[in-house]
C-alpha cells in the first residue's frame, strides 16, 4: 500500500506546491513510484509546476463522479511520477467516503501518494486529513508562517489523531537567521511542536522553481536527503543549519 502523505501549510506563499513536486521527484530517484494529487480546488497549480499543464483531460472529481476511469485521469510525467489534477471550479460536492474510494484505486500502484492541500483550513482539509497516513507541514522560518502552520497541523490532528506530522522548513537562509530576519530552526521546531524532516535552503528553492526536476534528483539536493528520511533512512542534518 502507498504511503498517503498530506502536504499542508498554514498560509500561502511558502512554496508548498513546489516542495510537493520536488519531493515527489526526489523519491522517484530512490527507485520509488509517486503520485501527486492536487487538492487546491479552483486554483490548481501542480500541473504547471510539474510541466504537464496542457495534458490533463480529467481530474479527481471526474473519477469520483464516474466520468472516467482512475487510469484515464492520470497524467504521466515519466514512468515513476504521475499527477492527478484538481477540479478547475470551486464549490464541488464530495466527502471523505467518496474521496477515499477514489484514492483506493491508486493505493496498490504507487509507493507514495502526495496530497497537496490548499493553504489555510476548510472542509477539503478535513477530508484529506481523514484519508492520510502522515502529514508534511511546510513552513518558512518567519513568525507568520510558523503561527499559522501550528494552527493548521492542530486542526489536521483533530480530524485524524493517527497522523504523523513532520515539518519541512523551506527557503532557509543562514545569513537571514544571523541578521535576525529569520527564526532559528530550533525556535521553529519548538513553536510548531513538530518533528523536523527537511531543510530546504533558499538557493535550492529558487533554482528548483526555475529548472524543475534535475536538482531535485541530485544526491546533493536537500530534497533528496529529505526523501531519504521520508523513506525511513537515517540521514544527519547539516550542522551549519543549527550553529
Amino acid at each position: 500500500m502507498a504511503q498517503k502523505i498530506l502536504v499542508l501549510s498554514g498560509k500561502g506563499g511558502v512554496g508548498k506546491s513546489t516542495v510537493t513536486v520536488c519531493l515527489a521527484e526526489a523519491v522517484t530517484a530512490l527507485g520509488k513510484k509517486a503520485l501527486c494529487i492536487d487538492a487546491d480546488i479552483g486554483f490548481r497549480s501542480l500541473d504547471l509546476i510539474m510541466g504537464t499543464g496542457s495534458e490533463a483531460v480529467y481530474n479527481w472529481l471526474d473519477v469520483v463522479n464516474g466520468n472516467c476511469t482512475a487510469q484515464e485521469a492520470l497524467v504521466k510525467k515519466n514512468d515513476s511520477l504521475f499527477l492527478l489534477s484538481a477540479p478547475s471550479v470551486s464549490g464541488i460536492d464530495t466527502n471523505k467516503e467518496k474521496f477515499g474510494e477514489m484514492l483506493s484505486h491508486y493505493d496498490g500502484q504507487f509507493d507514495f501518494i502526495f496530497l497537496d492541500a490548499p493553504a489555510g483550513s476548510g472542509e477539503i482539509h478535513k477530508i484529506l486529513a481523514s484519508v492520510s497516513d502522515s502529514a508534511l507541514l511546510v513552513v518558512t522560518p518567519d513568525a507568520v508562517s510558523v503561527r499559522s502552520a501550528d494552527i493548521a497541523v492542530d486542526r489536521a490532528l483533530e480530524v485524524n489523531g493517527e497522523l504523523k506530522p513532520r515539518m519541512i522548513i523551506n527557503r532557509f537562509k543562514k545569513s537571514e537567521v544571523l541578521s535576525g530576519r529569520q527564526l532559528k530552526l530550533d525556535d521553529v521546531i519548538n513553536l510548531t511542536h513538530t518533528q523536523l524532516i527537511g531543510v530546504i535552503p533558499e538557493s535550492d528553492s529558487v533554482r528548483l522553481m526555475v529548472s524543475g526536476g534535475p536538482l531535485a534528483e541530485s544526491p546533493r539536493s536537500a530534497f533528496y536527503r529529505t526523501a531519504q528520511r521520508l523513506n525511513g533512512e537515517q540521514v544527519i542534518f547539516n550542522k551549519r543549519y543549527f550553529s
